[in-house]
């Protein structure tokens, strides 16, 4: 029988061994982040740690040890996602500013190019876009590195057009800003309430100001391409029977004279507008993930989806659903949650929900942004 000091020269043997190929396992581990940031992958693939797992467990001769093997090789995974993390963010070098340009919807003086200014400073190149799936095309085919879109308002909810792109283009979410929407009525130099005819603005602009649009039922309302635009259409037609409801901001670039201010029905109108790329950002800072994800079209299906955010104390910030193309009253259902891709209970959580999906597909873990009333 080996005595304690043989037994512990071995250990310390196999330790040394350890360490050895613990230290090439990271090397390795390394190099594939670098692979999945280039190619904008998430950190996280649950499907390849289970693959890694159940392949060693199947290479155990001691069945004794099954469970411990499992227990290492989850700490192994875990480990290793940390260090990924880790590394790739002390080491990620952010686009020069006089070198990066962001998209956004609409012209100058509109609330995107606001929410763009607000969230990425003065020093960027920008681009106005008038579609929103341009923003996508722009950023698909490399004239932009992000854009700046409006996703929903706290009067007049979600912007489902986006909701659709962010599905079909295999972009993320890399960032979100609130904005505090205050909407006003303006014309020209010389106009007033009296003269107006006819009233241009973004469809949501008109419906955010409704109510103080039925004091004139005579006005002819007339839905445009974005709240900015109406501004610019009213200068440029130049007559006072024209008015446009858009920002401040607006006013002042297209020398129009405020006629009514704060228009909007609801004193809290809030926008949020969400920052698009290329590749996930996530880091240890991110707080807020989005997903989408569709079910079987059976009783129960979606609960049996939900319900892993309650078992794993998470909390479930919005659901937004929207039908799916060809397939009548089958839906896709847009997630928002806190947390980190990388915490072990929105690992497990995702492990769950990707079970009970039909379709399944992360749209960004992101910092989320302070909501100022």
């Amino acid at each position: 029988m080996d005595n304690l000091d043989d037994l512990r020269n071995k250990i310390d043997k196999i330790d040394a061994s350890l360490v050895s190929l613990f230290e090439r396992r990271m090397e390795t581990v390394l190099k594939v982040a670098e692979y999945k940031k280039v190619n904008g992958i998430a950190i996280l693939n649950q499907g390849r740690e289970e693959a890694v797992i159940k392949k060693n467990l199947d290479i155990v001769k001691n069945k004794d040890l099954y469970s411990e093997v499992e227990e290492f090789f989850k700490s192994v995974m875990g480990i290793s996602r940390g260090f990924q993390d880790k590394t790739l963010n002390k080491s990620q070098v952010l686009p020069d500013d006089k070198n990066l340009t962001v998209g956004f919807y609409g012209v100058t003086g509109s609330f995107s190019e606001q929410a763009l200014k607000e969230y990425f400073g003065e020093k960027v190149d920008t681009k106005e876009i008038s579609e929103f799936e341009d923003i996508f095309l722009d950023l698909k085919y490399g004239k932009i590195n992000y854009g700046v879109i409006p996703i929903e308002n706290s009067s007049t909810g979600a912007i489902s057009e986006v909701y659709d792109l962010l599905n079909k283009y295999d972009f993320y979410i890399t960032g979100e800003k609130y904005l505090k929407i205050s909407q006003n009525l303006m014309g020209i130099k010389g106009s007033t309430l009296d003269n107006i005819k006819e009233v241009y603005s973004h469809p949501q602009g008109l419906e955010q100001s409704m109510e103080f649009l039925k004091g004139y039922k005579q006005w002819k309302l007339i839905p445009y391409k974005s709240t900015a635009k109406s501004a610019e259409l009213v200068k440029n037609k130049n007559d006072k029977t024209l008015a446009a409801i858009a920002s401040t901001k607006a006013s002042e670039i297209y020398d129009l004279e405020i006629l009514q201010k704060n228009v909007n029905s609801n004193a809290t109108n809030m926008t949020r507008f969400v920052v698009i790329g290329k590749e996930m950002e996530s880091n240890t800072k991110s707080n807020k993930t989005s997903l989408v994800l569709s079910t079987t079209h059976k009783a129960g299906s979606l609960y049996h989806v939900l319900k892993h955010f309650a078992e794993n104390d998470i909390n479930l910030m919005k659901i937004e659903s929207r039908p799916i193309k060809d397939k009548p009253w089958e839906y896709f259902f847009y997630i928002d949650f806190q947390g980190n891709i990388n915490e072990n209970k929105i690992i497990n959580a995702i492990d769950l929900i990707k079970k009970n999906s039909r379709y399944f597909k992360i749209l960004g873990n992101y910092r989320s942004d302070i909501i100022n009333i």
